[in-house]
């Protein structure tokens, strides 16, 4: 009777110890199985406005206004900035000395002046906006807010401006905040090779095209999986016909003249 007993608390407690040492090395592989990325997956929905000019039938033929928005959950701060920027664009930015925050003061403005003209003038008006998000690089989104502003002539006027949004942060992305200390006067000449070879691949130009239409600097940027895109509008680095234009600098270029957070891992 003594050794049954005895070999049953041994087995027993030979079964706890096991599950002991189950125990202890749990914790580890639930560790990693939780790592996750700093920033998860981004919701979002999309805000649309549309408006159409009076006494108009057909609205194929009608002056309008319809802009798109992305809007981001539980991100009021990139919400905010979005709006503000986007509601500029639609004005004309620094072009107009009074603007308003209200979509629909925008859209009445524009929709009477369109009205005024609609006797001598058969052309349809057209203001349309877009912001949305055209990138995502980690914690770094970059958001496009594009406009398109026609009241008559022979062209509207485009403008676009990329929004680059740190979510580690809640803060915008400057160019400068990316470019290592001390490194400005090299980033520059890179984006200067940049437009060289850019303009080496325009077919029509002439050796004058540079004296013309030469380099200028451009804080609009994004990054790629080539590098970095440096943006610029239309009549910047040449004629309307010509279009906006892209700069990249390629990320081989870019080790030790901008952060090394920004480079890929693969650099």
């Amino acid at each position: 009777m003594s050794n049954r007993i005895t070999a049953g608390f041994i087995a027993v407690l030979a079964a706890l110890t096991i599950l002991h040492g189950c125990e202890r090395e749990r914790p580890a592989r639930v560790e990693t199985a939780a790592r996750a990325p700093a920033s998860g997956a981004l919701k979002s929905e999309r805000e649309t406005f549309e408006r159409f000019g009076s006494n108009c039938p057909d609205r194929d033929d009608c002056s309008s206004v319809s802009v798109t928005r992305e809007v981001f959950e539980q991100q009021p701060a990139l919400n905010k900035i979005i709006r503000e920027q986007l509601l500029a664009q639609l004005q004309g930015n620094e072009q107009v000395q009074e603007t308003t925050d209200s979509l629909d003061e925008i859209a009445d403005q524009f929709l009477a002046e369109a009205a005024e003209v609609e006797r001598i003038s058969s052309a349809r008006w057209q203001l349309s906006g877009t912001a949305e998000r055209v990138a995502r690089r980690d914690d770094l989104l970059t958001v496009e807010i594009k406009t398109y502003r026609y009241s008559g002539g022979a062209h509207g006027i485009p403008s676009v401006e990329w929004l680059n949004w740190d979510l580690s942060t809640g803060e915008r992305l400057s160019l400068q905040q990316v470019i290592a200390a001390g490194q400005q006067a090299k980033f520059w000449e890179l984006a200067e090779a940049a437009y060289q070879r850019w303009l080496d691949q325009q077919s029509g130009t002439d050796a004058e095209y540079g004296d013309t239409w030469p380099f200028q600097r451009s804080e609009d940027f994004r990054f790629n999986d080539d590098g970095l895109v440096l943006r610029y509008g239309v009549y910047a680095l040449g004629p309307y016909a010509m279009g906006p234009v892209q700069l990249t600098i390629p990320w081989q270029e870019l080790r030790g003249v901008i952060r090394d957070r920004y480079l890929p891992q693969t650099q």
